[in-house]
């Protein structure tokens, strides 16, 4: 099996991403039509500046959290899960993996509904007089998820030939649609179109952090090749922002023009013609290629005698079910519930260990010794479990009334969460919580292998660990 479909470490001199590579990949990785849609869902809410600002600021803060996160897997060539273990321990760390996956599902679901939606219109001839052969569903499931399937099976690093290719491509598109909406009759109506009242700035906010730091369990698994940290740090930082922003920014604009926040069907009443639907269906493609190598790779890491090929397609086939979901705005709203409560504790945790508890110094070697030192308790450390959960708790009292449920709402939080949203205070208490709690309860124990621990021995520099692409975890 190649290096790259294996969760051992890649040695330094088997990481040949550059920045180039890396801003690309991300570049094309974050070329989503759910960009379009994380602008769409509270454009007409707030109006055109109002969304403009939150759409900047929003993706510049939760994606800044994104790219330092992202240096761990460059520094140590470690798959993202398999990074999590000198936090959560051997077993805990399984629980990014559930997150990864049932994100995952719910993502590619939805980019396969969106292609299926434009393979439909382009099939009636939209712009042509013309029609092609099939229905939405034959092309949601063949485009959406069987082409990218095929295409990540074959290899992981077809990922980043694929986006070096694709994403220049839908930049010139999102250039053209920002033409078409300046000197098409657009741009006038969209400045003075008022909010309806939908939403309002924290809600937004919410949402647009929310969809930033849900890349978070997909890191590691593709900055593991980057040559240097800093590659590392900035490719993926300036990749994910420079599309994100302006992904977000043009489908709030698309939607303020047309009311329709389904990409499809903007991109028809806007007349961009059946092109710009094909190079929608371009866009689904490669970033479906992204999650679909990320989430095979998750598993991987929790199971690494599976096949590779056989993960691939276990993490694609559930997403199906998304491709027949009533309500686009539902599906979209609740997966960002599902990723603010579960993910931004989560992961907090994980940076607050590793960049001011451990220095950034790991063992590589432990990291892959079930009874090694961070086996923790049983495989699990129970202390960042446990801040983790206040983390969820924090998120469930300002933001449970987002799921819709009314076991869920709380009417202190949701006057709360109007001034302080819900995922960034989540993780701002989980985080603080554990470092107070584990510089106490660690200082005289030996698990975990911290470095104020009066027992600890100090773990080997990466370039020092003597493990290699080759090893076996």
């Amino acid at each position: 099996m190649a290096t790259s479909e294996t969760i051992a470490p890649i040695a330094p001199r088997n990481r040949y991403a550059g920045f180039s590579s890396i801003f690309w990949l991300w570049a094309g990785g974050n070329v989503l039509l759910t960009n379009f849609v994380s602008g769409s869902s509270y454009a007409l809410g707030l109006r055109f500046w109002p969304m403009l600002v939150i759409t900047v600021t929003g993706s510049t803060l939760g994606l800044a959290f994104c790219a330092w996160d992202s240096q761990r897997g460059a520094r140590y060539g470690l798959d993202e899960m398999v990074s999590l273990r000198p936090t959560f321990g051997a077993r805990g760390s399984a629980y990014g993996v559930v997150v990864l996956v049932g994100v995952n599902f719910g993502w590619v679901g939805i980019l396969a509904s969106m292609a299926g939606s434009a393979m439909s219109l382009v099939a009636k001839g939209i712009g042509s007089g013309s029609t092609i052969p099939g229905n939405y569903t034959v092309y949601a499931l063949s485009v959406g998820i069987a082409l990218p399937l095929a295409i990540v099976m074959f290899s992981q690093k077809a990922a980043f030939r694929l986006s070096k290719i694709t994403v220049p491509i839908l930049f010139v598109f999102v250039a053209y649609i920002l033409i078409r909406l300046a000197f098409g009759g657009y741009f006038a109506r969209i400045v003075a179109k008022p909010g309806d009242g939908s939403t309002n700035w924290t809600a937004a906010f919410e949402i647009i952090v929310a969809f930033s730091i849900s890349w978070f369990p997909y890191l590691g698994s593709w900055n593991r090749f980057a040559n240097r940290e800093r590659t590392g740090f900035w490719g993926t930082y300036l990749g994910l922002a420079s599309t994100g922003i302006l992904f977000a920014a043009v489908g709030g604009m698309a939607t303020l023009a047309t009311g329709q926040m389904d990409p499809a069907q903007w991109s028809s009443q806007l007349g961009l013609g059946p092109i710009a639907l094909a190079v929608i269906v371009l866009g689904t493609v490669t970033s479906v290629t992204h999650l679909l190598g990320s989430g095979s790779m998750g598993i991987l890491s929790a199971f690494p005698s599976l096949n590779y090929r056989w993960i691939c397609l276990a993490v694609t086939i559930p997403s199906v079910i998304f491709v027949y979901a009533d309500s686009l705005q539902k599906v979209f709203n609740l997966l960002l519930v599902f990723v603010g409560l579960l993910v931004g504790p989560y992961w907090a945790v994980a940076l607050v260990d590793y960049f001011f508890l451990r220095g950034q110094r790991i063992d590589v070697r432990a990291c892959y010794d079930p009874q090694g030192v961070y086996r923790f308790t049983g495989g699990f450390n129970l202390v960042a479990m446990g801040c983790t959960l206040v983390g969820m708790i924090v998120w469930l009292f300002l933001g449970g009334w987002l799921s819709g449920s009314s076991a869920l709402t709380f009417t202190a939080g949701k006057a709360l969460f109007r001034y302080t949203s819900a995922t960034l205070p989540s993780m701002v208490v989980a985080g603080a919580l554990y470092f107070a709690a584990a510089r106490v309860l660690f200082a005289k124990r030996a698990m975990g292998g911290y470095p104020f621990s009066r027992t600890a021995t100090p773990p080997q520099p990466a370039h020092e660990t003597g493990l290699d692409s080759s090893a076996t975890p």
